[in-house]
Parts: structure tokens; sequence; C-alpha cells
């Protein structure tokens, strides 16, 4: 099954119905940090998240959602 970064989420899917696939690979201490896991998402390809499964790679460029 594909999984989706959080922006993809919104923009591909039903946000209210499928689950942000990437969220909890990592802590809010870790995005605090600054380190993000490497995940694949089948809207971006390879990125880094945050925490909450949000895209922080230079995709965010093609992602018209503001910033959480």
């Amino acid at each position: 099954m594909a999984d989706f970064c959080k922006q993809c989420t919104a923009t591909l899917l039903d946000a209210d119905f499928f689950p942000n696939d990437l969220a909890g690979l990592s802590t809010l201490e870790d995005t605090i940090r600054g380190l993000y896991p490497v995940a694949l998402c089948a809207g971006c390809g390879a990125i880094q998240v945050d925490h909450t499964g949000r895209c922080v790679s230079d995709c965010l460029l093609h992602h018209n959602l503001p910033e959480e």
C-alpha cells in the first residue's frame, strides 16, 4: 500500500477518512532539534518528514497548503 505525507494526504485523499501514513516516525523532541526521518511518499518521492508526517523537504514548494 502507498504511504503519503500529511500534505499529499490532504491534497490527494480525503484527510478525514485516510490516516496520515508518515506520522509518528519521530518525536516532537526530534522535530525541535531539526532531526527528520527519511521517508518515501507516493506523491513526493524520497522526503524528510516531521513527527506529524508533514513533508519538510524542498517539495514544500509544490504543496499549496499552509504550514501548521
